[in-house]
């Protein structure tokens, strides 16, 4: 029995069976990219599971990953808020990103330079509040020596107060001490001496971007959360859940709180002044932790260009003006880490940003898993994934 051959030799149905031929190729085309879009986003989720598996200590990780070459815009969690709980982390939860917010701040006073009411060469004396200045030069601190870029910069010859022992003791003797930041530059004074003259080293200071915090609240005349999202515009950047703890109120679109530990210590209920006046502060989510960088770094913050590059090109070889610059998977990377293990990290060879938080201090530094990220992003971008 011979089989029937459909004629295609009229106009009509030459038509139709092209029409087929489309469709068919867009349905499949289309399920294929959907695959390796899930293949891509799965391999991603085993690196945080991974991660996870090999740190215990914290109940949860997140992390964001943007990268337009590769289609990724794409956030992942593995574990829970909180050890004890079965609440699963999700993307939306917030964080504080500790001395993430250095890049903020920096941001600020740059912005502060751009509108022309200070120069980053002035001296640090010029522009601090009174009772900051007293504070600092009872301990033998010139003032007159030392400028803001070199602040910023971490080349001022400041030492840290946080960095003394006895701050995490007294921390932990009483979470629910009110700081102020003048208590926290006492310690500063009390505790240790400078480090080195002003433009010899570099010696990473939290207590000079206290005093960077009051230079911005004493120019504004607003606390500095009001102040630096004034200066920044955080509605034209888009930032709808990013603030500035004890200083603002939660923004409505923010996303409820992830538990973040020290050690064996649930720290989400330390009372925010501990770490707040510039040196950290700032809560968000790490879709934005990203989005903030990624802007900053694309021109899209800063005015000027002149202003971008002297962030990224003054300071020293590891730190710019509140730019960490540091090497992941063989790349160059801006960005900055925060104490409650937390990155965010820009990687212009790759057009890659990503950010994320482990959620114990003690856990693995989070630089590892950015590290293990942006290997991954490399190699899916050659073409190895």
């Amino acid at each position: 029995m011979r089989r029937r051959v459909r004629n295609l030799n009229s106009p009509s149905q030459q038509v139709v069976a092209v029409a087929f031929l489309v469709v068919g190729c867009f349905l499949f085309g289309k399920t294929t990219g959907a695959s390796a879009e899930t293949a891509r986003e799965t391999e991603l989720q085993n690196i945080l599971a991974e991660f996870l598996a090999e740190n215990e200590v914290a109940p949860g990780v997140i992390a964001h990953v943007e990268c337009p070459s590769l289609g990724l815009h794409w956030s992942g969690v593995a574990g829970t808020i909180a050890h004890g709980s079965t609440e699963p982390l999700t993307a939306r939860h917030t964080f504080r990103i500790a001395s993430n917010t250095k890049t903020y701040t920096a941001a600020a006073v740059l912005r502060l330079a751009e509108q022309g009411r200070l120069n980053l060469d002035d001296l640090l004396g010029t522009h601090l509040p009174a009772d900051l200045r007293d504070l600092l030069g009872s301990d033998g601190y010139d003032l007159n020596v030392i400028t803001i870029r070199q602040v910023l910069s971490h080349t001022s010859g400041l030492c840290e107060h946080a960095g003394d022992p006895r701050y995490a003791e007294a921390i932990l003797a009483d979470p629910q001490h009110r700081w102020t930041a003048a208590e926290q530059i006492q310690a500063c004074v009390d505790w240790c001496d400078p480090v080195g003259a002003p433009g010899e080293l570099y010696a990473y200071s939290d207590t000079g971007y206290i005093l960077l915090g009051g230079i911005i609240e004493r120019l504004t005349g607003t606390n500095l959360g009001v102040a630096v999202r004034n200066l920044l515009a955080y509605e034209v950047l888009d930032l709808e859940v990013t603030w500035w703890e004890y200083l603002e109120e939660q923004p409505a679109a923010a996303g409820p709180r992830a538990h973040q530990y020290y050690g064996e210590y649930d720290t989400t209920d330390w009372h925010a002044s501990f770490d707040l006046y510039g040196g950290g502060g700032i809560v968000t989510d790490a879709p934005e932790l990203a989005l903030f960088l990624r802007k900053l770094l694309r021109g899209e913050v800063l005015q000027l260009e002149a202003t971008l590059a002297a962030m990224t090109g003054d300071g020293t070889p590891p730190y710019r003006l509140g730019l960490m610059c540091v090497e992941l998977a063989g790349h160059l990377a801006w960005g900055h880490q925060g104490f409650w293990n937390t990155f965010a990290f820009h990687v212009p060879s790759l057009d890659l940003t990503l950010s994320g938080a482990i959620l114990n201090h003690h856990a693995v530094n989070g630089r590892e898993l950015a590290q293990r990220l942006v290997a991954w992003v490399a190699a899916a971008s050659a073409g190895q994934r």
